[in-house]
């Protein structure tokens, strides 16, 4: 009796617990969406949309001209417009500790945002380790150098892989497979682990993981720190009738992040996290946009290849690509 008394009091609470909120339909469906990621690297671009009503599903932005002024260091470089909100200037190429401002221009509204390009970081060394995991497979564990400046800093590792295969055919011919991706790394480094350690406890909630693989340098300001890690997937070498590796290559990228960028990383990860759980308050995506939403942020790079496996030799020359899978143009990660 008392476990059905329990029952009844429960379903009681929970049918209990709404709340009506007033939902201003109008005003979020027309806000206009600012997103540019600028970097040394890579020829500036942005994109301006409209929002939709939250009402229509998966249509979350719709296309909207404008214009748009692009500032350094608070001189105008360019001014361009655009039927489709999408702008292009193919000749400037963002440079490192310059400050950017953009202002858009569209149907009578105007929203702005600025973000500082910071300086490359600098990488002392990468050594790297073969280990097991804990399934035994074989794994590369990364030692990666870095010397910080003084003041806050914000950093990001991506991990590039690139590799080609060849299966054999009727009539003894090879064919060639080229597979790219980036590799999610898993790591026991504080300073990976320490970035969602406030949010949530053991018992309810460890919070999410740490994704776009981000750190601040809270635990080394101005000092020199090796950074460990290891790519999620194992040494994929195999060979056997009909199936051969030619090679596998990796690319590190160790970023250094403007602030703005590591904190909209941050909070997308926790928005994406947490919008699906009833118990959980919403957590807003961090936006540096000025009378509108969207993210303007700047990040440097600092690439070197540190692992290569060539199991056969080839020469490219003589080798014809039947199929890419996956694939990046590299835009940084984003």
């Amino acid at each position: 009796m008392k476990r059905y008394l329990f029952l009844i009091l429960l379903l009681a609470t929970f049918f209990s617990c709404t709340k009506t909120l007033d939902f201003d339909e109008g005003n979020n469906e027309t806000q206009l969406v600012l997103n540019s990621i600028i970097w040394p690297d890579s020829a500036f671009s942005a994109s301006i949309t409209k929002s939709t009503s939250i009402l229509k599903g998966h249509q979350i932005s719709q296309a909207t001209d404008g214009s748009l002024d692009l500032y350094e260091d608070g001189a105008l470089l360019t001014h361009i417009t655009s039927p489709t909100g999408q702008f292009y200037a193919p000749g400037i190429k963002p440079k490192a500790g310059k400050n950017y401002r953009i202002v858009v221009s569209s149907n009578g509204e105007q929203v702005e945002a600025e973000t500082t390009i910071p300086n490359q970081a600098e990488v002392i060394s990468i050594d790297t380790s073969s280990v097991k995991d804990e399934y035994g497979n074989r794994r590369l564990n990364y030692k990666v150098r870095i010397k910080d400046p003084a003041g806050d800093d914000y950093y990001r590792i991506v991990v590039l892989r690139e590799y080609l295969n060849a299966s054999l055919y009727q009539n003894s011919i090879w064919k060639y497979y080229l597979t790219k991706q980036m590799e999610y790394i898993t790591t026991t480094d504080p300073v990976f682990n320490s970035l969602y350690n406030n949010i949530g406890s053991d018992a309810i909630d460890v919070g999410p993981n740490n994704e776009y693989s981000i750190f601040p340098d809270d635990y080394f300001e101005g000092k020199d720190y090796t950074v460990q890690f290891q790519p999620a997937s194992w040494d994929s070498y195999y060979q056997g009738y009909g199936f051969k590796y030619i090679y596998d290559h990796t690319t590190i990228h160790v970023q250094r992040l403007s602030k703005d960028l590591y904190n909209y990383l941050k909070y997308l990860k926790l928005h994406n996290h947490y919008r699906d759980n009833p118990f959980s308050e919403p957590v807003p995506v961090y936006s540096n946009v000025k009378n509108g939403t969207g993210i303007f942020a700047g990040f440097n790079d600092n690439a070197g290849s540190h692992f290569e496996k060539v199991y056969v030799p080839f020469s490219m020359d003589t080798i014809k690509i039947e199929e890419q899978y996956g694939g990046y143009s590299y835009g940084g990660g984003y």
